[in-house]
């Protein structure tokens, strides 16, 4: 009897777009209810990503006739952050440019009050050199690329934790 791993691509592709889906739905729900800091909101997102990824790994496995390794469970999460994590940078990096490019503004002015509250003697020419690199990592584009690396990173853990909790090793092979 041949034994064949299940595709993670369609797996990953259902699961990724929906995890896309969310981070594009927080997004303008805080955009929205302009709630740009609000923690109840984020813990919802992570839980519900987390069952996100998870699904995905039990789609998996479930399709792998009950079995799973830790390997495996990388795979298929970091496959779900990939497509996820493109679709919502991508979005990401569209809302702060197009939609509500004035946040990039809000940002760099909450950095020069934190920066003057910490520094208040600051020199002139430090300040300007802080509000340089400041606007360098506050770009749409530098958004989105962190956007997708957190996706990557968050997927990364999550799918360990849930590879070893759910794994279970085909004895036959």
């Amino acid at each position: 009897m041949e034994n064949t791993t299940p595709s993670i691509k369609q797996i990953a592709t259902n699961h990724g777009v929906l995890l896309a889906l969310l981070s594009i739905l927080m997004l303008v729900i805080m955009y929205v209810a302009n709630l740009e800091k609000n923690w109840a909101l984020s813990i919802v997102s992570l839980l519900v990503t987390i069952l996100i990824f998870m699904s995905a790994i039990k789609t998996f496995k479930a399709t792998n006739n009950g079995y799973l390794t830790v390997g495996e469970a990388i795979k298929v999460g970091l496959a779900t952050a990939a497509i996820g994590g493109i679709i919502g940078a991508v979005y990401t990096y569209l809302h702060y440019t197009f939609v509500y490019p004035e946040f990039i503004e809000i940002v760099l002015d909450t950095a020069r009050e934190q920066i003057l509250k910490q520094n208040p003697d600051m020199a002139q020419e430090q300040m300007d050199m802080a509000m340089t690199m400041s606007k360098k990592f506050s770009s749409p584009f530098m958004m989105a690329t962190v956007s997708l690396i957190g996706s990557l990173f968050i997927g990364f853990i999550i799918s360990i934790i849930t590879g070893l909790i759910m794994q279970k090793k085909d004895t036959l092979s």
